[in-house]
Parts: structure tokens; sequence; C-alpha cells
């Protein structure tokens, strides 16, 4: 039996952050029945973020590993944040979640390990900072970014060890607040999963030097790019595009590490890239952002759409679910749609068919939710000439469900046809930009 020993004393983003990962012992050397001992004798300051990480890295080991924390010499407020968020409980019994309390304006390590789960540690995150925030728009905002982050190490992760994400919202002694969310997987990571991908240019710029943390950070860079008809693996990786522009627009900071790669970007004026000499074995992720700033996703949104695709025509919508509607001639839809598939009747043209959106519930965060959305929608499209989508009710919907829902349908019918034969109707001004902005990149 062998014992590796972690050192950690600098916690701090960025550079703490990347002198852990490089004093990580290779996963591979770790072998069954070894011991690993996370030494905190040199850190006077533990910052959350770092424990994140090392959590998740422990629970990515084999099974038999034994690990323990060393803190005795450490003060006692870094021993009870070490026992109070759940940190000690999974690197030394092994349990995957932590029987430690949600306390005022922090939340404990919370595994990422199924839809049910992530759904959940997302309301959890999100309740935390409801009190910290001045409006319920700055709730949409921070809610997007919990639920990308958490939809990426879902679908990214290829352990079956757990990912873990932690929050807190905090008063410095100065009174400056701040809101830091902090998420850590064991999959693959960017680097590799673009060379396993089918997006040949993201590779060719790779080869050439360029930096995957960034290409992923500028949005529609997937590393499967727009599908054929019918073929909807793809995904556009819409999320870290809103997370940087809302950390840019707030004036936050966020890191990411991956692999060798890492990425500090502070507001929209400080880019680092840092090259690590230990690849991290999976992403971590840290978003820090004012409560006291502005978070204008709905400006965001706005922008994205006119920048990438300023000359398709806006989608048809109507304000409320008592407006009436203006359906599209017979000439204008381009060819029959499909007959029912059942062989029945379809609904007679001029009376489109309804969807409510409500009705899949009031907050849409993952992608399954946007499957059913799509799935119900191309059902009542081969039923029907025309689908009005009632988006009254809805309080949250991320880039990834509209995407799932509406993007994907557009590939797969034409968006010429789309913009026709889809009418949204009332919900919020936000909701109906981002739907705008998923479509529009999808095509662009």
């Amino acid at each position: 039996m062998r014992t590796h020993t972690v050192q950690i004393a600098n916690t701090a983003v960025p550079y703490g952050i990347v002198s852990i990962v490089e004093a990580l012992p290779d996963r591979g050397a770790v072998n069954p029945d070894d011991e690993v001992v996370f030494n905190f004798s040199g850190a006077d300051y533990v910052y959350l973020p770092s424990l994140v990480l090392l959590a998740s890295w422990r629970k990515s080991l084999p099974p038999n590993i034994s690990a323990r924390v060393d803190d005795s010499r450490c003060p006692s407020a870094t021993q009870n944040l070490i026992t109070n968020i759940g940190f000690r409980e999974i690197i030394q019994t092994g349990h995957e979640t932590p029987a430690a309390q949600r306390r005022s304006g922090r939340l404990p390590l919370r595994p990422l390990t199924n839809r049910f789960s992530n759904d959940a540690a997302v309301q959890e995150v999100t309740e935390i900072f409801e009190e910290t925030v001045s409006h319920v728009s700055d709730i949409e905002a921070i809610k997007t970014v919990i639920s990308e982050l958490c939809e990426n190490a879902l679908l990214h992760s290829e352990f079956a060890s757990p990912s873990y994400v932690c929050a807190r919202s905090q008063e410095m002694p100065d009174q400056q607040r701040f809101i830091e969310i902090a998420l850590c997987d064991s999959g693959i990571g960017f680097r590799q999963s673009y060379r396993s991908g089918t997006n040949e240019s993201v590779k060719e710029r790779i080869k050439k030097g360029a930096d995957p943390i960034q290409i992923a950070l500028e949005g529609s860079n997937t590393s499967i790019p727009v599908p054929r008809p019918g073929d909807y693996r793809a995904n556009m990786g819409l999320g870290l595009f809103v997370t940087r522009r809302i950390v840019e627009e707030n004036r936050g900071q966020l890191l990411i590490v991956s692999q060798k790669d890492a990425v500090h970007c502070i507001g929209a004026q400080v880019r680092r890239s840092i090259i690590l000499r230990k690849a991290f074995p999976g992403t971590f992720v840290v978003v820090i952002l004012d409560p006291d700033n502005p978070l204008p996703l709905e400006q965001i949104y706005e922008e994205a759409t006119h920048s990438v695709t300023g000359d398709l025509s806006p989608l048809q919508t109507v304000p409320s679910a008592h407006a009436p509607v203006t359906l599209p001639s017979a000439e204008q839809v381009e060819g029959p749609l499909p007959r029912a598939a059942n062989g029945g009747n379809r609904v007679a043209f001029g009376q489109p068919a309804l969807v409510e959106l409500r009705n899949f519930g009031t907050e849409l965060l993952t992608r399954d939710v946007g499957l059913a959305v799509r799935a119900e929608l191309s059902l009542k499209l081969l039923q029907s000439d025309s689908v009005i989508v009632d988006l009254d009710g809805i309080s949250d919907i991320t880039p990834s469900v509209a995407d799932e829902a509406f993007g994907k349908l557009a590939v797969g019918i034409g968006i010429e046809k789309f913009q026709r034969v889809v009418i949204l109707r009332g919900g919020t001004a936000l909701a109906k930009r981002l739907i705008e902005f998923v479509v529009k990149n999808r095509v662009k």
C-alpha cells in the first residue's frame, strides 16, 4: 500500500487552483488499497471552490481507495468549513451525498448524478441567492448559469463518479458582496471532446494552437456540428457563451480548468490563458458574480441574436392568449406537411394546434424537458398546418431547453418553414428573445 499526500497551501482563484491540480497524483498511479491524504496544514484560509475540485477528484478514484483529511494544524474556521460543507464526510467515509445541512447563504457539496439530482441542486443553489439579489431578472440569470453548468457536467462526464456543485453568497468586512458557484466533473474535458467529435474546423483550429476553452466560450462551437435533419445529437454550446457574457456584463470572474488548459476571465477586460504542467482529469468551473452589478440576460440574448443573423426575419409572435392570430396562407407554406401518424384527418387549415409550455412545468431547465416539448410540437405539426406555442406561466427557460425544443425543430423542418408555422404567444420578453436567439444560432 502506498500513501499519496496532496499538500494544499494556496487555494485562491486562479493560481491556487492551478497549484492544487498540479499537486494531485496521476489518477492512474493511485491503486486499490492505496491511501490519499489531503494535508491542509499550509493553508491559513481555504476557499470553497478548491474543496469542490478535490471532492470530485477523490470520487473518481477506485472504490477501494482510503482517503483522509489532515487539518489538525488549521484554524478552527477552516476546520469548520471542511466539515460544514460535507467535504470531510465525502473524503473519509466515501458517502456520495453528505449529511451536511444547508446554512444561510451556503450550500453544502451536492452530487450531480442524474436529472433529478441536477434539478434539485439548481433549485437549492437558486434559493440561497434569492435574498441576495435585487431583481427577479437577476435570479433568472443566475439560474441560467447554474442550469447550463449542471447540464454540461451531466452531459460530458464519462465516469460513474458524481460531479459536484457548491455555492455561497457572502458579504465581506468592507461590505462588498459576492456570489460564488463552483462545479467540477471528471469527464474527458474540452480538448479531448473536440478531438473525438466531428467538428473538423474546430479540430483544425486547435491543431494550429487555438485554446479549446476559448473556442467553447465563443458559443456555437460544439464538438458535433449542426446535424443533418433527423440527427439530433449535436448541442450548440450556448450555455458557456451565455455564462461568459453574464460574467462580462456583471464584471465578475470566470475560471475554467480542463485537462492542461485553463482560462481566467475578469469582467470583459482581463483574460488569461494558463497552461498547466499536469492535466486535470475533468472540467472545473468557478463563477463569481457581484449581486450589486447588473445581470442583463435579455440584453445578452438580443445582442447575440443581431450579431449572428440580423438578416433573418423575426419569429411570429402574438401578445396574449386572447390576441388574434394571423396565420400563414396556404401559398406561404412550402409544401404539404405529412398526414397524421395515426392516419386520421389533419386539423383543417386555419385552425392552429396549441401547445401550452406550462404543461411541462413553470421552470424548464434540462434538455430532457426540451426533448419532450419538441416531440409534442412535432406531433402537432403532423396534425395541423401551424402551432401556437403559449409561453404564459413560464418563469424560467434555459438555452439548453430552448435549443432542444425549438432550435433542433427549426433544423428538422427548415428555418423558413419554422418561422411561418410556429407562432409564439404571450410569455415574457426574455423567453421570446431566448427562443429567437437559439433558433438563429442553429442556422447562422
